[in-house]
């Protein structure tokens, strides 16, 4: 056969479109040049008459071919074609041969080329012969295999007559089977091994393998698998019937254990040494140990071969079966051997065994672990091993018996475990260095315990070398990515190991090192590793990681992030990579080469530094630098723009002010064992990121002198100041040192530390001086007194008065604390005034203007309320501490002052309503006091005061109604407060009669008469004859005596009746204008003497009953509870109700009593029965006081008893009898279960009927079949119950029982029967109940039925046991307690009643039976409004939030409905209503289905309107002021907003109701002289406040004019506001309150300009005292100094403030500069812009030279223009004054306007322009024309 590499010469067919010959040239020779081959050259296929035949894939090696077989009928070729081509490099050979004989055809594959669309002579050939199988047999990789181990593939391979094998025997089918071994024919065929398919394995077999395992069929390949040991014969045959003459084939397979020798190798051991071997075995894939001895073998030693020298009788080695011991015994080897104990098996050879040689010992050798290398690490642990080998260098088993000694140095390791015969160690490296270790072979100890010792011992020795660890410094390197080809440099740092290393790096594309550890890289994205390996032990090594990556996160990291202000900090930058994945971050090490951008949040704090260089650092890879300008913090942003990817980064900076000491500035003086309180000002501030590192301390030079202790206080006066407390401990003096700062965080790694030294002294006192704290009313003038130590000094003698002392040094220094000092006070009239402690003091600070305060001595004087005149002085004793200082003779002695002692002034009365009368002169008494007051009233307009000093009282008359306040100032004696009187100046605003307007004819009642004001205070009577007040009467049936016996406030008159019948009764009186007012006319009646008819009716007390009965009025002796029976069965009712002892005294006689029993029930077993009030079915809760009415429903079996108490309400009211407080009744009930026949699911029924009654029987076949009924059987006869024969029973007189059958005859034939028991007895009790059903919202109970519902009442009938009746035929009789609140009837079935609820109140509804009154029920019938609040006293204006907690069954609420809407305006929705106007509505809630329900409201008219505000909140027309709210009610509740309203109503009230529009609010400035309408200052409109649940006046601010704002700033005015309700505009009058009104101050001036000649300017602002006086004026920089103000003589109102410039460089470069104008009255903030005016050019400035000395060179040219200014100026003055005169008396302020602002600046207000083009009011005209008036200078010179 040729190669199928060979093709054989063919000619090539001619191709149309062939390339040139060149190019055929070319492709022959690249053809040639890859030329394929086939996978086979020749194939055998076997003959088959089965479907299926064996297929064979032909394939070539590249290519693509198309397929052909010379010999179609003997083998087909079919091509496998891929992606749709026309060639394939794949086919399958198919034999189709049909006879049974050798046959022969040849494959042919051509080649097409696609490039050129061609097909070359290139072509394989594959010569496929088919012929019959004539033998088979089984192949296996094996004959042995294990148990329970990997399965065994058997293959069958076939040959034909010429023992050629077949290529391919896949689809053949076969048979495999286990046949009978002849050597164990006794043996099961499959004990020994089964055949398995693949699929029950985990392998994968061929396709055609699985496909055929699928259908049940097996293949040429199977599986065998070993189940126990022994041997097997595993035989295979074809299955095709063609092949049944051809021989099966067999395989004997031996089945083995898996077993070895631990250890399996061969052993050396030495003279005397032993190996103990252990055996295990492998199943399944596990190892597992077999203990000694072994079940199927044994282990033998053999073939002894002794050495030349040894004893040729013993043995080599001895073995010890039992524990599988091998003991050296001589020189030589022998074998181990495993032997099978089953002599079949004997001839396995796969047992194991091995070889042991016993040799002498040659020499020793080490080992070390791990690195084998001699060159270690410190702080390493190695594992060393000493080995012994024969003199052939073979290594000898080191047995335990053998003994060899080491010695390591302990100064260089440290032994961790060492084995016992010394050939392991485990050491650990302590130091570096170099040491030797050493090892010796010295003994063998025998198993005798003899120790045979080594004749020549056997040494070795090593030397060490210990090094320290390698390290590479820093951990890692990391760069950014740079493209542009940006490299950084980097030097890594190397520590320990021997000193020369091998530098190398795992990818040179990223990262590059040098021979001296310089890594390079940047320019390629990736990392690598950088190692240093030790030279001299490669195992040791140094590594680093080196990144190049790209930029994707930044991060500032301060280092000095605060800094004194000139000072510079650098900004470390820190560059990330994070990893968007794993998010780990990586750090880079170095980034100085990217281009950062700075930027600051605040401008001017920091600026940057143009030199800073950018550098790494240890922890930053960049930096950059910035220095501090200012005072404050910034943030710092910083970023970098990489990749076209933006990263910042932000930092906090602060600057801080220098550090300084403010109290004291420099030195601080204080007596021996005195304190000072320091105080320091600046340095840094906490820091604002971490401000727990923030510390401050104060140190000292001498620490036995003084002591020191910082003051923590709750809140600091200011911020940045510390405060210390320095207690003196020696004198002398010494210099203290502060020092502040932070202590490093990670924010602010290296923080400012600031220190500042004061000096403090501590000197002995040289003199004092004592005065009294003495106070005055701010802006008040001085006591007229002269105060100095020679005149006497008023101070109270019922308070105490505060005593001030100073102490001074030799130098007349003020102490700043004296507190040690013992001083000893004394008074020279204790019985005036007396000190409780007489040498104590109360050290009070005060500052001396600089910022130093030094403490004061206070003593408190005490007074014994005495007037009088004292002498108080003090004594300097010494110091309080025993051991005080020497050298005291240089103390003071003393110092004294003289008092007055008075009593403080107090005005009477301090309260009073006057009347508006100008007769009317209401005198207030002055009492105490020093004599020198100030009398000052809150109002001006309402009453005229007038001071009468010789009286010492002030004089008041009425001019105005009104509230104002009276003060009384006392100007000589301490300030704690002015004596006060309020006084109402009131009109009558009505008349108010009092008396009982039934009077029994003869008989006298109380009149009396009150006038009163707005504000219903009552007038004093003593005003009654100015309002000409006095009674009338109608008739004379009564007659009026004027009692001698007043009150202050009333007239009162005896009324006497003299005659039967009616009259009315007015007051009458005038008011000052003449109005008359009359008070509301009461009705009286005279009636005759009361007698009761009828006589008798039994009523306990307080009770009330209402029909026509005899009343007899008893009080309850005992109650009982009436139970109709005391025995029930289970799940029935039965009533309960309180009776008194009689059968008279029912519930109609004490249930409705006035105070009201209540009644408590209980029960000894709550699980028999439960206890339910009246109503509960409907789910009403009745309150305890009608509860005397309950209802029974039992639950189980079981004994119980029922104990009612009945209590009085009232303990006076008489109710029971003997004064008791409480009465009780107790009972017995039995509850049994009722007699069931079958199931309780199955009961038959039974009819219950009472005597003499009827029942009509109805079944459900009437009409659609004949029904018949008769009675059976009945007991004890016949007359119990009769039945006529069409379904009516008639039961009769007597109790008993019937069989009653019923039958039906239907008229197809069938009968239906029924029986049931009849039965006839009486009636024992009744039971109401009503309905319907009432739903109220979760949580909440009716206590009550709502007025209007619709009740019905049905009553049941029950026998002795608890039965209802079916039937019945009781005459029932219905009464009621009262018949006005219940309409009730009966209604539409039997036995029941309708009611209309239609009042509140209680109903007793009782019901009995007429022929047994003992058979009752009593039900207690509550109606209550259902509809919440309640509406009494509604007037006009009030919004009422209406709620019910009534719903339907589903929880959904009713519909609301309104009678009168234009009365009562009613948001349907909601329920909320607002009255609109007088009458009477009524609102209904409708539940359909259930209930519907009301309320009526009467809406009154409003009698007046109450006007109320904050009295902290004033008017004001500053245009940045608060909206004034100004509060309205109609009523006199002081709220018109009634019930709790949900947020729905609430909405409803503000879009829909709008309640608001009812009201009309008003202002008015109350100053006449004013000649502005409050219209054009305020903005007002009404409003209703929710929160308030009142109308509220909202006034705002409007927009005002300069002219406006000038005009109101010096007002002295308040405001009036009132309001008026629409619907009574023309009612009523109107009532006004005085609100308080401060005005604006106002700056006419929106710049100031300054110059280099003009640097001090004014700010000029008009405003009232109060306003000013609250004035704050302060620069915005300090180049400007506001210093104190000045007030005008000539112009009230007028304040000015000098500016001045401090720096006018600073001025000049710091933009824009404002002085800030604020007032906390007004709420203004104001601002002034100061502007620099540049100086003029030196030309200029030699031109206005040159104009003015040619100007001053004529000297007629001076005196006619000064002539002619001073005529002008004389004229227009003169012509002003006088005109001015007839218009005003005013002086007029004009502030001119210096300028426009600045750019950058907005005022809050322009100032008027000087020009209008309407022609302005004189006033104006006149303001504009001159500075000032009435010889004022200009506002420019001002006083």
């Amino acid at each position: 056969m040729t190669d199928s590499g060979a093709s054989r010469p063919r000619r090539s067919r001619p191709f149309v479109g062939w390339p040139t010959p060149r190019v055929t040239l070319l492709l022959q020779c690249l053809l040639g040049t890859l030329a394929n081959k086939l996978n086979v050259p020749q194939v055998l296929l076997p003959f088959g008459r089965e479907p299926g035949r064996v297929p064979f894939l032909l394939e070539a090696q590249r290519g693509c071919y198309t397929w052909h077989s010379t010999h179609h009928d003997a083998v087909t070729v079919e091509p496998l074609y891929e992606n749709g081509t026309l060639c394939s490099q794949k086919a399958v050979l198919i034999a189709e041969s049909s006879q049974p004989i050798r046959l022969s055809s040849i494959i042919l594959a051509r080649e097409i080329v696609f490039g050129f669309i061609i097909v070359t002579d290139h072509e394989l050939r594959c010569d496929v012969k088919v012929d019959v199988i004539h033998s088979i047999e089984i192949i296996s990789r094996t004959r042995e295999l294990y148990v329970d181990d990997s399965p065994l593939e058997l293959m069958v391979r076939a040959l034909d007559e010429e023992g050629n094998t077949f290529s391919s025997l896949a689809g053949m089918m076969f048979e495999w089977s286990v046949a009978q071994d002849k050597e164990s024919a006794r043996e099961e065929l499959s004990s020994k091994i089964r055949i398995l398919k693949y699929s029950e394995a985990e392998y994968s077999p061929p396709v055609y393998i699985a496909e055929m395992e699928k259908e049940e069929k097996q293949g040429d390949m199977i599986l065998v698998s070993g189940i126990r040991t022994g041997a097997a014969v595993v035989k295979v045959r074809i299955y095709e019937p063609f092949y049944k003459n051809v021989a099966a084939a067999l395989i004997r397979l031996l089945v083995l254990e898996n077993i070895f020798l631990i250890p399996s190798h061969d052993i050396y051991l030495l003279v005397g040494a032993y190996i103990k071997y252990r055996v295990a075995k492998m199943v399944q894939g596990r190892m597992t140990e077999v203990e000694f001895p072994l079940e199927h073998y044994t282990l033998e030693m053999q073939d002894h071969r002794i050495a030349f020298n040894g004893s040729l009788s013993g043995k080599v080695a001895l073995l010890d079966e039992k524990t599988a011991t091998v003991t050296a015994v001589q020189l030589g080897q022998t074998n181990l051997v495993f032997v099978h104990k089953n002599v079949h098996m004997r001839s396995v050879s796969g047992l194991p065994n091995c070889t042991i040689y016993v040799v002498e010992p040659g020499f020793l050798d080490f080992t070390v672990q791990p690195g084998d290398r001699w060159s270690l690490e410190v702080g390493q642990v190695y594992v060393i091993t000493v080995e012994v080998f024969d003199k052939s260098s073979t290594k000898v088993y080191i047995s335990d018996n053998l003994r060899i000694m080491f010695q390591f140095l302990q100064e260089y390791f440290e032994e961790q475990l060492t084995t016992v015969n010394g050939s392991y160690h485990v050491v650990k490296a302590l130091k570096s260095g170099v040491v030797l270790i050493n090892a010796s072979l010295t003994s063998i100890i025998y198993q005798n315990k003899n120790i045979q010792l080594i004749k020549f011992p056997i040494v070795h020795q090593q030397e060490v070398k210990i090094y320290f660890p390698i390290k590479l410094t820093p951990n890692f390197l990391a760069f950014p990515h740079h493209p542009m080809g940006i490299l950084y440099r980097y030097k890594v740092q190397v520590e320990g190991g021997s000193g020369n290393f091998t530098w190398t790096s795992t990818n040179e594309t990223v990262a590059v090192v040098t021979t001296k550890g310089v890594v390079t890289a940047g320019q390629v994205r990736g990392n690598s590793t950088v190692l240093a390996r030790d030279v001299q032990n490669p195992f040791r090594y140094g590594e680093i990681k080196i990144y190049v990556l790209k930029l994707n996160k930044m991060e500032l990291l301060p280092f000095h992030a605060d800094v004194e202000i000139g000072q510079i900090i650098e900004i470390p930058i820190a560059m990330y990579h994070v990893n968007k994945e794993t998010k780990e971050v990586i750090v880079f090490t170095d980034c100085s080469h990217l281009l950062l951008h700075l930027n600051m949040d605040k401008q001017g704090v920091f600026t940057l530094l143009k030199e800073g260089i950018q550098r790494p650092g240890p922890t930053h890879c960049s930096s950059t630098h910035i220095a501090a300008k200012s005072l404050g913090h910034t943030l710092v942003t910083v970023s970098v723009t990489e990749y076209e990817e933006y990263l910042e980064s932000s930092a906090t900076f602060a600057a801080y002010e220098p550090l300084k000491a403010v109290n004291p500035v420099e030195v601080a003086l204080v007596t021996w064992r005195s304190a000072k309180e320091m105080v320091f000002e600046g340095g840094p501030c906490p820091w604002i990121l971490e401000p727990s590192r923030f510390f401050l301390e104060l140190s000292m030079e001498k620490t036995e002198k003084i002591e020191l202790t910082q003051v923590r206080l709750p809140a600091k006066r200011k911020q940045n100041q510390y405060i210390y407390r320095v207690l003196c401990l020696d004198l002398g003096e010494q210099a203290l040192t502060f020092r502040i700062g932070n202590h490093p965080g990670i924010l602010n790694p290296s923080p400012a530390v600031e220190a500042v030294q004061v000096r403090f002294m501590c000197a002995h006192p040289a003199s004092m001086s004592v005065t009294p704290v003495y106070r005055v009313p701010a802006g008040a003038q001085p006591c007229p007194l002269p105060q100095h130590n020679k005149q006497l000094i008023p101070v109270s003698s019922l308070r105490d008065t505060v005593l001030e002392l100073a102490v001074f040094d030799q130098h007349r220094r003020k102490f700043d604390n004296f507190s040690s000092l013992m001083l000893e006070w004394k008074s020279s009239n204790e019985t005036l005034a007396h000190f409780e402690d007489y040498n104590s003091v109360e050290m009070v600070a005060k500052d001396d203007g600089s910022g130093q305060t030094r403490l004061h001595g206070h003593q408190v004087l005490k007074v014994h309320q005495l007037k009088g005149t004292v002498l108080i002085g003090v004594n300097f004793v010494g110091y309080s501490e025993n051991k005080s200082p020497k050298e005291l003779s240089n103390s003071p002695r003393s110092a004294a002052v003289e008092l007055l002692l008075v009593d403080d002034v107090t005005i009477l009365p301090e309260n009073a309503t006057i009347y508006n009368h100008p007769d009317v002169k209401e005198i207030f008494s002055l009492v105490e006091g020093s004599g020198y007051f100030l009398v000052n009233s809150s109002e001006q307009d309402i009453v005229t005061i007038t001071y009468m000093e010789a009286e010492s009282s002030v004089q008041l008359v009425p001019v105005h109604p009104g509230f104002l306040t009276l003060e009384v100032y006392d100007l000589c004696l301490a300030f704690l407060g002015p004596a006060v009187a309020y006084l109402r100046v009131s009109d009558i605003q009505e008349l108010e009669l009092d008396l009982i307007d039934k009077v029994e004819i003869g008989k006298t009642v109380l009149v009396t008469v009150r006038a009163l004001s707005p504000s219903k205070h009552p007038f004093r009577n003593k005003y009654f004859r100015n309002m000409e007040l006095k009674l009338q009467l109608a008739s004379a049936i009564v007659t009026l005596t004027l009692m001698e016996e007043q009150d202050k406030y009333s007239e009162n008159y005896i009324l006497r009746a003299v005659a039967i019948g009616q009259t009315t009764l007015v007051a009458v009186a005038r008011d000052k204008m003449g109005r008359k007012f009359t008070s509301a006319p009461r009705q009286i009646e005279v009636f005759p003497p009361f007698r009761l008819v009828p006589e008798k009716m039994t009523l306990i007390p307080t009770n009330m009953m209402q029909d026509e009965v005899n009343i007899e009025v008893v009080q309850l002796r005992a109650v009982r509870i009436l139970a109709p029976t005391t025995r029930l069965i289970t799940a029935t009712e039965m009533p309960v109700y309180v009776l008194g002892v009689t059968s008279t005294q029912t519930p109609f006689s004490f249930s409705n009593a006035n105070p009201g029993l209540t009644f408590h029930w209980s029960m000894s077993k709550r699980d028999v029965l439960d206890l339910v009030p009246r109503h509960s079915e409907v789910f009403l809760q009745l309150p305890v006081e009608n509860n005397f009415a309950m209802v029974v429903h039992t639950k189980a079996a079981g004994r119980t008893s029922i104990k009612v108490t009945v209590r009085c309400m009232n303990s006076s009211s008489g109710q029971l009898e003997g004064d008791l407080l409480e009465l009780s009744d107790e009972v017995q009930i039995l509850v049994f279960e009722k007699l069931q026949l079958f199931f309780p699911e199955c009961q038959p029924e039974r009819i219950l009927m009472p005597m003499n009654s009827q029942l009509r029987l109805h079944t459900n076949r009437e009409g659609a079949a004949f029904v018949s009924s008769r009675v059976l059987r009945c007991f004890p006869n016949s007359s119990v119950i009769e039945e006529d024969g069409e379904g009516l029973l008639k039961a009769g007189s007597i109790a008993g029982t019937a069989v009653l059958e019923v039958t039906s005859v239907e008229p197809f034939g069938v009968n239906q029967t029924t029986i049931t028991g009849v039965q006839v007895a009486p009636v024992t009790y009744l039971r109401m109940s009503s309905r319907p059903v009432l739903y109220t919202a979760r949580g909440r109970t009716l206590a009550a039925f709502p007025v209007g519902v619709s009740l019905a009442f049905t009553v049941q009938f029950y026998n002795s046991i608890g039965e209802k009746f079916h039937t019945h035929n009781t005459q029932l009789h219905l009464a009621l307690n009262r018949d006005d609140l219940l309409l009730i009837g009966p209604g539409s079935g039997n036995y029941t009643y309708m009611a209309q609820a239609v009042s509140t109140g209680v109903t007793l509804l009782g019901i009995w039976d007429r022929r047994h009154p003992g058979v009752a029920d009593y039900v207690p019938v509550a109606v209550e409004h259902a509809i919440e609040p309640d509406t009494q006293h509604t007037l006009v204006g009030d919004v009422i939030c209406f709620r019910t907690h009534l719903l339907n069954h589903d929880d959904e609420p009713g519909i609301w409905m309104i009678s009168a809407d234009n009365i009562l305006q009613t948001d349907t929705g909601t329920g909320v209503g607002v009255a609109r106007r007088p009458g009477v509505a009524t609102v209904f809630h409708d539940i359909p289905g259930v209930v519907k329900t009301y309320r009526e409201v009467v809406v009154n008219a409003s009698s007046r309107l109450t006007l109320s505000y904050d009295l902290k909140t004033y008017l004001t027309n500053s245009p940045s002021s608060a909206v004034f709210k100004l509060f309205i009610t109609t009523g006199r509740n002081g709220a018109n907003l009634k019930g709790s309203c949900t947020s729905s109503q609430a909405l409803a009230i503000t879009t829909i109701l709008l309640p608001e529009t009812l009201v009309v609010c008003h202002v008015q400035f109350s100053n006449t002289l004013l000649d502005i309408p409050a219209s054009k200052v305020f903005h007002v409109h009404a409003g209703f406040s929710m929160e308030r649940g009142a109308y509220v006046c909202l006034i705002k601010v409007r927009p005002q004019s300069e002219g406006l704002l000038q005009a109101l700033s010096v007002a002295d005015t308040s405001v009036y506001g009132w309001a008026t309700l629409v619907s009574e505009r023309s009612k009523n009058g109107m009532q006004r309150t005085l609100i308080p009104f401060i005005p604006a101050f106002y700056v006419n001036q929106s710049e100031l300009v300054l110059s280099h000649r003009q640097d001090v300017g004014e700010i000029r602002v008009l405003g009232v005292d109060r306003v000013l006086e609250k004035l704050e004026v302060f620069p915005s920089s300090p180049v400007l100094v506001v210093s104190g103000h000045r007030h005008s003589s000539l112009t009230p109102g007028l304040v000015v403030y000098p500016v001045r410039v401090v720096n006018f460089t600073s001025l000049q470069q710091t933009s824009p500069v404002f002085i800030n104008i604020c007032c906390v009255l007004t709420s203004q903030s104001e601002a002034v812009v100061v502007r620099v005016l540049k100086e003029k050019s030196g030309a200029d400035q030699c031109e206005d030279s040159s104009v003015l000395q040619k100007f001053l060179g004529s000297h007629q040219t001076i005196l006619f223009t000064l002539f002619a200014v001073l005529a002008s100026t004389a004229f227009v003055f003169l012509a002003y004054n006088a005109f001015l005169n007839k218009i005003q008396t005013v002086p007029v302020v004009y502030v001119p306007t210096l300028g426009t602002p600045q750019p950058g600046f907005a005022p809050t207000r322009s100032p008027p322009p000087f020009t209008s083009p309407q022609s302005p009011p004189v006033q104006n005209r006149l303001q504009r024309w001159l500075w000032s008036v009435r010889h004022e200078r200009p506002l420019g010179h001002v006083p």
